[in-house]
């Protein structure tokens, strides 16, 4: 689905740039054969985690979000260390966000978070052979409470609007349809 790209780009300014984003303009001229400027946000790789236990239950997350000012149930999720392997990633932050380690971690897929914004592209694994860890870090500024629902459950607060983490969303989906539960 590689197609030739109808967009040119004049230049390209990093606007600002912490450890996490990279925040950049460019001109361009568009499709259209009309200039201007396209805003976007690099991010580091990240990953997400389906943890599902051996009654199909799933372990979602409990963080409070800044921007929104509100509280929000989330699959555990983060970035990609500078040196470290996807899995690697997703096994550490199980542990971390979750206080869980997995013995089995399968990738199944990777989900585009906000096309027309970020670049981010997260790698979706389902973590089964879950055990409780001695390792767990609630860090104080994430995770506020972990705790298992079924995949009814999941699907009823997503539909009254109580889960509305797209990857969360689209992460469920897919794990739903790969363990066909």
């Amino acid at each position: 689905m590689n197609q030739k790209n109808p967009w040119k780009t004049l230049s390209s300014n990093i606007k600002y740039k912490n450890q996490y984003i990279t925040v950049i303009e460019d001109k361009v001229i568009k499709p259209g054969g009309k200039k201007g400027i396209y805003g976007y946000v690099k991010v580091r790789q990240t990953i997400g985690i389906v943890p599902v236990d051996n009654n199909n239950n799933i372990y979602l997350c409990k963080q409070f979000r800044y921007i929104f000012k509100e509280e929000s149930w989330e699959i555990p999720r983060g970035f990609i260390g500078d040196g470290e392997m996807p899995d690697e990633a997703a096994l550490r932050e199980l542990e971390e966000e979750a206080g869980l380690t997995s013995n089995k971690l399968t990738l199944i897929g990777s989900l585009r978070l906000s096309i027309g914004l970020i670049n981010e592209q997260c790698k979706i694994y389902i973590a089964q052979n879950l055990s409780q860890s001695n390792k767990f870090i609630n860090q104080e500024d994430e995770i506020k409470e972990v705790k298992i629902f079924t995949l009814r459950r999941i699907q009823i607060m997503i539909k009254e609007g109580k889960i509305l983490d797209g990857l969360t969303v689209g992460a469920i989906l897919m794990a739903k349809e790969k363990l066909n539960f």
